[in-house]
């Protein structure tokens, strides 16, 4: 694959991350780097989809039963759209086809109730009679899925200790709109019919932008676009990325973000419960604005990339001693962009 691409002049910031990791891979890093050049969510997120060391597309985690069974999520702070896939069999990339449940208008249209997501052979009849590429389920297992799954099945090691949902956010620095999403082939050994939180309104991806009514009757704007990885179960519970964002959103005393995310993790997520995520921040106030990007997560590893205003791509590998002795047990990073 090349890893060449045009230098883009978009005012679309975009980050990507390869999802909570157990070991660190250098090179992983670098497959974000690439997945930023992109220009979006959606070709960032397809672009993973095809590299068999990430748990996405071809690459996904095996279930129990030896099948692959991948989901994707997207969201957009334009009318707060939304749109998931999960437990899909037969789709090269389910990311793309979240986005198109998102915002196809169809049903509409047809003044019928426009579903959120789409699950197992409904999603795969959507995808075929949307002419979206189609293969045989066997066309997505990797010789890495299969090592994989032998390791996991046999040793019976912690089913965590492995990669997880990769996920990418991006904010439009003139319009102040974002979006996010998501695309994971689960956890090793899950469960047939299992959906994690990729598929879960509020807990795999937020993306929205607020207005705020100033003195003098001026306005100004704060958008966040978040993704999340690690134990599904426990971030559906904490309702994640939308708690997060809501606290960001609700914050009228100019708290450090990071404080704001460090007090819900300290709050609502379960002891032992391994998570991820990286956020993109936006505030705009007439001409000034302030960018920040974060990463936090308690896995040991966690690559991620940005793509700023200036057009150049930075590389982040995240790292974190679960048994380290800090007060918290997570590791919060904060960049301005």
């Amino acid at each position: 694959m090349s890893r060449t691409r045009n230098k883009s002049e978009t005012t679309e910031l975009i980050a990507v991350h390869g999802g909570a990791c157990a070991k660190y891979d250098a090179s992983l890093a670098e497959d974000c780097r690439f997945a930023c050049g992109t220009g979006s969510v959606e070709s960032a997120l397809t672009d993973l989809e095809r590299i068999e060391k990430f748990n996405c597309g071809f690459g996904s985690h095996l279930t129990i039963d030896q099948e692959v069974e991948c989901e994707a999520s997207y969201m957009s702070s334009r009318n707060m759209s939304f749109g998931a896939v999960g437990a899909i069999s037969n789709v090269f990339h389910p990311s793309r086809v979240a986005r198109h449940i998102a915002e196809n208008p169809w049903w509409k249209q047809r003044r019928l109730l426009h579903p959120l997501i789409l699950v197992g052979r409904g999603a795969e009849k959507y995808a075929q009679k949307n002419d979206f590429p189609i293969c045989s389920p066997e066309e997505l297992i990797s010789n890495a899925a299969k090592d994989s799954y032998e390791k996991y099945l046999h040793k019976m090691l912690h089913p965590y200790d492995t990669h997880d949902t990769v996920g990418a956010v991006s904010i439009n620095t003139n319009t102040m709109e974002a979006e996010s999403g998501t695309s994971s082939g689960g956890i090793v050994l899950k469960h047939s019919g299992r959906l994690g939180h990729s598929c879960v309104y509020g807990s795999g991806t937020w993306s929205e932008r607020r207005q705020y009514v100033e003195p003098f009757e001026e306005f100004s704007e704060r958008t966040i676009s978040i993704c999340s990885t690690g134990h599904g179960e426990s971030l559906v519970k904490a309702d994640f990325c939308r708690e997060i964002a809501k606290r960001v959103l609700d914050d009228e005393e100019g708290i450090l973000y990071s404080e704001i995310i460090r007090e819900f993790l300290r709050e609502k997520m379960e002891p032992g419960a391994r998570f991820g995520a990286i956020a993109l921040i936006a505030d705009k106030f007439k001409e000034r604005m302030s960018l920040e990007f974060l990463i936090f997560h308690n896995c040991r590893y966690l690559p991620a990339a940005v793509r700023g205003r200036d057009n150049q791509i930075r590389v982040f590998e995240s790292k974190f001693d679960p048994d380290s002795c800090t007060d918290d047990k997570f590791l919060i990073e904060s960049f301005r962009m």
